[in-house]
């Protein structure tokens, strides 16, 4: 494992581009369809993660012809239409909840097949349950578990889903669950029905979105909860093939935090007006502290013009709640920064962000109150009472011990990310190192070059 990542501060305003990696979720979800589809689809801006590299490496274990240029960020994978090459195999899904989730689901669709699978240590404690209940209420598979029940790892064997099933979905501990239903069960060639309430809608809709490019029809007349599902022979995307990988809007999060802070101009380009990620809408919350965003047309597309003062041309901030239920996953990025950008704040929506890479409300509760700051933590929410004075004297303390304030990352790369950019504050007032990141490599997950990027968004003149 790595030392811990010394940050240093900026001490001058921005005047950067950022090129996004492509969107975990939308790549995994695209990968799996492609893999189902009929004919040869190429994936343009992917990501290549930690999260992809196993469902890659899933699929082609599976028997999918795949060829992979990295360095063009391209995948194209000659689709199978919706035949599983193998009918049995062994794959890892790490800590990677999309491929854990999107897999399971797909193999089902082996008529006869026999698949082992199991996770890292933190994924055996994921629930899976969901989705395990749900397969094996519409037929289509047997779990075999060889731990506890409802977790990897275990054993399926698939069935192929039946003619007319039907089934209730508990997908509360995560949408992917659905999602993952509504990516596989179509290429079966049956007509499934599945009741699912409770759901957060902004990852299913993105789901959707996909499904559409690639040949399926959404439509979801009738109860919002129910799902009827119609056979679909998914077809490589019409624009000749090529479905093109939306930025990761939630890596975008860090990088609009770092112009909140810091001021000056940023630009993100490759997104637009409407993103299909929800997470988009953690730019209207910086809004309410001065952050502006506009949407540029560009020779190639569009890109976002992001302009802030800077903590220093800031109002004061009074008392607020935020809910972040439909873009849970830029809470940790805002919530890194509250000691900073000042006034209490309560962030509410987020219980089911305890089941993630780890429970992110306790971790965030525990890294925030080492860095002194007053934490009150609830079964779905976080409230912060900023103390910028308290951070400065325990950051000073420990440079007088001859060491930086650590934060934690519990192996979850959104904690690394996110007090990553609280490090670039200069809090000391000196532009040398304050804060150190615990296990940066963990960014390998959604954003392996992640403090190389912010790095290079460094304003010359405060290089140090």
């Amino acid at each position: 494992m790595q030392d811990p990542l010394p940050i240093t501060p900026f001490r001058h305003p921005l005047e950067a581009q950022v090129t996004l990696p492509g969107s975990k979720s939308i790549t995994n979800r695209a990968l799996l369809l492609a893999a189902l589809a009929e004919g040869t689809t190429v994936l343009k801006g992917a990501l290549f993660s930690r999260d992809t590299e196993l469902m890659l490496e899933a699929l082609q274990t599976l028997g999918f012809d795949i060829k992979v240029d990295r360095q063009a960020c391209a995948i194209e994978v000659r689709g199978g239409g919706g035949q599983l090459p193998k009918k049995k195999a062994q794959l890892k899904v790490g800590n990677a909840g999309t491929a854990a989730r999107f897999l399971t689901a797909m193999l089902a669709l082996h008529p006869d097949g026999r698949y082992d699978l199991d996770g890292d240590p933190a994924m055996r404690k994921r629930p899976m349950s969901g989705l395990t209940d749900a397969l094996a209420a519409l037929g289509a598979a047997e779990f075999i578990f060889h731990g506890e029940a409802g977790h990897f790892p275990f054993t399926m064997v698939t069935k192929g889903y039946p003619e007319g099933a039907a089934a209730t979905v508990d997908a509360r501990a995560s949408s992917q669950i659905l999602s993952a239903l509504l990516l596989a069960g179509p290429a079966s060639g049956a007509h499934l029905t599945l009741t699912c309430a409770g759901v957060r809608p902004a990852y299913v809709e993105i789901t959707q979105e996909v499904r559409r490019s690639f040949g399926a029809c959404t439509d979801n007349p009738g109860d919002d909860d129910v799902f009827a599902l119609q056979p679909c022979a998914y077809k490589a995307p019409e624009a000749g093939g090529v479905y093109q990988i939306e930025p990761d809007v939630s890596a975008a999060s860090y990088f609009l935090a770092l112009n909140l802070i810091h001021g000056g101009t940023l630009h993100l380009p490759g997104l637009g007006a409407e993103p299909m990620q929800g997470d988009a809408r953690f730019a209207a919350v910086l809004s309410y502290h001065g952050l502006s965003v506009e949407v540029e047309a560009i020779e190639d597309g569009s890109r976002w013009h992001v302009e802030s003062p800077g903590l220093e041309g800031l109002e004061g901030v009074v008392s607020r709640e935020i809910d972040f239920e439909t873009f849970s996953d830029t809470f940790l990025t805002y919530a890194a920064i509250a000691p900073i950008i000042g006034g209490d704040v309560s962030i509410v929506g987020i219980e089911h962000t305890r089941r993630q890479e780890t429970d992110r409300i306790a971790g965030m509760a525990r890294e925030l109150a080492e860095l002194g700051q007053m934490v009150q933590e609830t079964s779905g929410a976080l409230t912060i009472a900023p103390n910028l004075e308290e951070l400065r004297v325990r950051a000073i303390r420990a440079r007088r011990a001859g060491r930086l304030l650590t934060v934690k990352t519990y192996d979850d790369h959104r904690f690394a990310m996110s007090f990553g950019i609280l490090g670039t504050y200069d809090l000391l007032g000196d532009g040398k190192p304050w804060l150190a990141i615990h296990d940066p490599a963990c960014c390998g997950k959604t954003f392996p070059s992640f403090f190389e990027v912010l790095e290079a968004c460094r304003p010359e003149s405060g290089a140090s």
